[in-house]
């Protein structure tokens, strides 16, 4: 499994689910996903800067998993520790999944 660094101590004084941007995602992180559920972890974020888009509009998070979701710049996330160990509630799960969830990989670039 892989190693990701971080401040434990530090990470104990914010909130065990936190609310982030798309583009600021960081490895080592499970996102909330549609209908509260927890998706793999996060093991790499790239920054579209060849997008159709332009750059610095677009975000490609790759998973443990191997499955890669698109998001726009901007979309509201929620993301926990994938060590977390204080616990997290159904209900509190439920209300932190996206609005809006990303496209996967395979469709990107596709068309005519």
């Amino acid at each position: 499994m892989a190693r990701y660094y971080r401040d434990e101590r530090a990470a104990k004084r914010q909130p065990a689910l936190l609310p982030v941007r798309s583009q600021g995602v960081d490895e080592g992180y499970r996102l909330v996903g549609p209908g509260g559920t927890l998706t793999p972890v996060v093991a790499h974020v790239q920054w579209l800067d060849n997008h159709r888009a332009g750059p610095d509009t677009h975000v490609m998070i790759s998973f443990e998993d191997g499955t890669k979701i698109e998001f726009p710049f901007d979309a509201l996330l929620a993301a926990v520790w994938h060590d977390e160990q204080r616990a997290i509630s159904e209900p509190e799960l439920s209300a932190a999944a996206p609005a809006v969830w990303g496209k996967a990989e395979e469709s990107w670039g596709e068309g005519p």
